[in-house]
């Protein structure tokens, strides 16, 4: 049945609906294109017969795989409701035909050669976007001259046309140390740039050792890098480096292992590597091998590619000849959008996310598709464009404000975030930027980010983020950065908590092997390789209650505000209480003789501690805990719970930071109506609903509003010393 669909209709359908869409983003175009599709069209009587046309059509497998991966179940939910397919936002999709109801079963993506797709897109007006109707078929050898003309040709058209993607002229001069990737009759060798190099353009890599390689710089290397060595005696993944940079026309690539001599106690390896931001930053572009986990694997291996071929179409202008043949059409499951996220080996090591942040240019290598980012736009191998551009003229056709403080600029993936922000902040030198909290809400982004990623060496932890705190702290025009954190916002930075886990932390053996003991308590880089967020990054509505008096930090250079650090204390005056202890075990009797607060407190010691409660939180070592208000939202109360250390200095109390805890406020009538509750249990187990994407399930805040209301009761205030 399948065979007698007419795509071709289909396809006019999704080309006219890229054009509404676009036109709608002030794109514009001439007369619409005419469509022939009605609005759906059965494919087969129900899922049952999907299965045993599985056997013999491509397209009924991938229908089948998509219902068997919904894991429905009671599959006779499905029965006697027909297949039906559709376009919707410019896209075919399948559908249950559930009583004039569609419910999306999957969508499917349709593909043609990249000449075609243009020839397809010129003659009806339209612009390769974020959801392009045509995608291009792309080559299962990574290696290809195709495939590598395509990387070739973003280069190009950026150095070209973009101005805003040139690196900053401080980041311009060479590392003191690059390889010369030779030719095909001339071997790859090393050589020491000179103050008279300024001209020099350079690839740099990123990219996971996973191994010790098998060649590095070394005093015995040295001399035999510098005379060449054959491609083939260079660990895989140098070799696929070596050969994309060659095809990119670049003469010279920056590699760590060959270009830094790898002892770690050198005066070498400190020196260079506190030049991160030039080496990555002055690049012309820096290479990511994202999928690979080890330097002896390689990167351009071949790829899986499922395209079905359907039939040839004639281009909307019904331009066919014998030397002009209609194009091939070929569909495929929908783009699984996870793999246009780097979320790969690469992303888990720490030292990658500044060389990812601060190029100017990335060329992504992963295991399915090569990824170009620049300061403009991003595209994707198989025929995708995400544009600066396109987002802005997207916001505007809901708001005529596109300025600091507006939504879209939070829309962008992180690299676009982070290259865009020093345009998107205001110029006024007179705007009160340190007291905006929008201000700093790209950092929290970046710390989020950062810290469930791995090091050899914890100590390194602040040190491989200090490139991007140097760059943020130019664009907010501010240096006073405090081991991970901004003076200026320090009362919202220091109510940070890890993911899942917000008043005690969680304690698992590969954290305490990644414990950073350097750090004080108060900063995020003392946790283990867990998710730190902050729920107050995209908050605007709140209100400090406590007040940072002074901040001491001992730093092992100096003079570089953004290097390690040896020690830490931060000295705060606020609203506080204290503890006899974080946790009762008798917390769960009604006939306990304990306030709600050291109740309620109890109960999340007892949450978050699935290992068992640890002895010091039911009898402090230091005496007793402590809460300090910190921050006040409009219907919520935010703590942070310390623990003292048994010092005193100077009169002063001197702690611990132990975590976080959240009081929120509920009226009665925001409670829903047992009416309304029971009508959306009703809908989450309807028949659409069993057949449907799993949703996650409604779920019930315990409301704590007596505590809150204690808690408003003034506190008395008091200075405390956290370390």
């Amino acid at each position: 049945m399948c065979k007698r669909i007419d795509f071709g209709a289909f396809l006019i359908a999704c080309l006219q609906q890229c054009r509404d869409r676009q036109e709608a983003n002030n794109q514009g175009y001439d007369a619409p294109l005419t469509s022939d599709c009605s609005d759906r069209v059965k494919c087969h009587n129900d899922i049952f017969e999907i299965e045993k046309s599985s056997r013999d059509c491509n397209i009924c497998r991938v229908l089948f795989q998509a219902f068997e991966k919904r894991k429905v179940a009671d599959v006779e939910d499905a029965r006697d409701l027909p297949i039906v397919f559709r376009v919707f936002g410019n896209k075919i999709e399948a559908c249950f035909d559930i009583e004039e109801r569609l419910i999306r079963l999957c969508r499917l993506d349709m593909y043609m050669n990249e000449a075609d797709v243009n020839e397809f897109f010129r003659l009806c007006e339209i612009k390769e976007d974020h959801s392009p109707p045509i995608l291009k078929t792309m080559e299962k050898d990574p290696c290809s001259k195709a495939c590598l003309a395509i990387a070739s040709g973003w280069l190009g058209d950026c150095l070209k046309n973009h101005d805003s993607c040139k690196p900053p002229t401080e980041f311009q001069k060479p590392p003191k140390r690059l390889i010369n990737v030779g030719t095909e009759t001339q071997n790859p060798f090393l050589v020491e740039t000179s103050t008279g190099s300024q001209q020099l353009k350079w690839l740099s890599l990123s990219y996971c050792w996973g191994e010790e390689p098998s060649m590095k710089l070394t005093t015995d290397t040295m001399d035999m890098l510098k005379n060449g060595v054959p491609l083939n005696k260079f660990d895989p993944t140098i070799q696929d480096a070596i050969l994309v940079t060659r095809a990119l026309g670049i003469t010279y690539i920056w590699i760590d292992a060959l270009c830094i001599v790898q002892d770690r106690n050198t005066k070498d390896w400190n020196e260079q590597a506190s030049k991160m931001n030039e080496i990555y930053g002055g690049s012309t572009v820096t290479l990511v091998v994202a999928s690979s986990n080890s330097v002896r694997n390689g990167f351009l291996k071949k790829r899986e590619l499922q395209y079905i071929p359907i039939r040839r179409y004639s281009n909307p202008a019904g331009d066919s000849t014998d030397t002009n043949p209609a194009a091939r059409v070929f569909l495929s499951p929908e783009w699984d959008g996870s793999e246009d996220e780097l979320n790969g080996p690469w992303s888990n090591r720490g030292w990658t996310m500044q060389e990812g942040l601060l190029p100017s240019r990335l060329l992504h290598y992963t295991s399915s598709q090569m990824i170009w980012k620049c300061g403009e736009e991003q595209r994707f191998e198989r025929g995708v464009t995400k544009s600066i551009q396109d987002e802005m003229a997207s916001a505007l056709t809901y708001s005529d404000d596109i300025s600091f403080g507006s939504e879209w600029f939070w829309r962008l993936e992180t690299f676009m975030k982070f290259k865009t922000f020093p345009h998107y902040l205001p110029s006024n030198l007179d705007y009160p930027l340190l007291s905006n909290p929008e201000t700093f809400y790209l950092w929290y982004d970046l710390v989020e980010e950062y810290t469930q990623r791995r090091f050899k060496y914890i100590s390194d932890r602040l040190v491989a983020i200090s490139g991007l705190a140097q760059i943020f702290g130019n664009a907010i025009r501010n240096n006073e950065y405090v081991t991970g954190l901004w003076k200026p916002d320090l009362i919202r930075g220091l109510v940070w908590h890890t993911d899942g886990a917000k008043l005690i932390p969680r304690q698992s053996a590969d954290n305490m092997r990644a414990f950073n003991n350097a750090c004080p308590s108060w900063s995020w880089a003392r946790v283990g390789y867990e998710v730190v967020k902050n729920s107050h990054k995209d908050s605007i509505s709140f209100q400090a209650l406590s007040e940072v008096e002074d901040v001491q930090v001992d730093l092992v250079d100096q003079l570089n505000p953004f290097s390690a650090v040896k020690s830490g204390s931060v000295t705060i005056t606020g609203p506080l209480k204290k503890a006899p202890r974080l946790y009762n075990k008798e917390w769960k009797s009604a006939d306990a003789s304990i306030s709600e607060f050291e109740r309620r407190l109890s109960e999340i010691v007892e949450n978050e501690s699935p290992g068992g409660v640890e002895h010091r939180y039911a009898a402090p070592p230091g005496g007793h805990f402590a809460a300090l208000q910190m921050l006040e939202g409009v219907d919520s109360l935010h703590l942070l719970m310390l623990e003292a250390t048994g010092s005193v200095s100077k009169g002063i109390n001197v702690y611990r930071r132990v975590g976080v805890v959240t009081l929120r406020y509920f009226c009665k009538q925001d409670v829903a109506s047992p009416e309304l509750t029971a009508g959306l249990e009703e809908l989450g187990t309807c028949r659409a609903a069993r057949l449907g994407p799993e949703k996650g399930r409604w779920g019930k805040r315990k409301a704590s509003s007596d505590i809150v209301m204690k808690s408003r009761e003034p506190w008395k205030r008091d200075t405390v010393i956290i370390v």
